[in-house]
């Protein structure tokens, strides 16, 4: 990525003094961390107070780790978190455990008592809860994700266009 693509095609877009103040700050705490010395951060903050445009300024600054920070945070701040597994699809899955947990096992306690094979009644109890679970995570995952995905990204792109 070139390091002012989050200006897109408006890299040829001016400057002003708020933008060159913060940019020479960015040179000066390259200075305080011994990246230059004084006799090149002079040369680049005049170039820097020449620069009419974003690319006239890129070249001075590209090979500085605090402007490779400043441009990798801005870069994050635009990377859409991962969706997770909403709460009410893990408290679901929870929720239909505990019964079907209970009757397991009361019929294994029960098989235990007997000793004797018994039919496994647990499963009118496993299987709807189950079917409902897997259905209601299946539609979760196929309609209503992508649809909050679409959402997360218009409203990423609504974000970088404001910039």
């Amino acid at each position: 990525m070139s390091s002012l693509e989050r200006f897109g095609d408006d890299r040829e877009m001016r400057i002003g003094s708020p933008e060159r103040t913060a940019l020479t700050e960015i040179l000066r705490s390259s200075v305080d961390q011994d990246y230059i010395d004084l006799d090149e951060y002079e040369k680049r903050v005049d170039i820097l107070m020449a620069a009419k445009t974003w690319a006239d300024a890129e070249p001075i600054l590209q090979d500085l780790p605090a402007y490779q920070r400043v441009l990798k945070a801005q870069e994050d701040a635009f990377v859409p978190e991962k969706l997770r597994t909403p709460e009410w699809i893990k408290w679901l899955w929870v929720g239909s455990s505990i019964p079907v947990g209970i009757v397991t096992g009361v019929w294994g306690f029960v098989y235990w008592l007997s000793g004797s094979h018994q039919y496994f009644w647990p499963v009118w109890v496993v299987i709807p809860l189950g079917v409902v679970a897997t259905a209601l995570t299946i539609a979760e995952r196929l309609i209503l994700r992508p649809a909050e995905a679409r959402k997360r990204q218009e409203r990423l792109r609504r974000k970088r266009n404001q910039r």
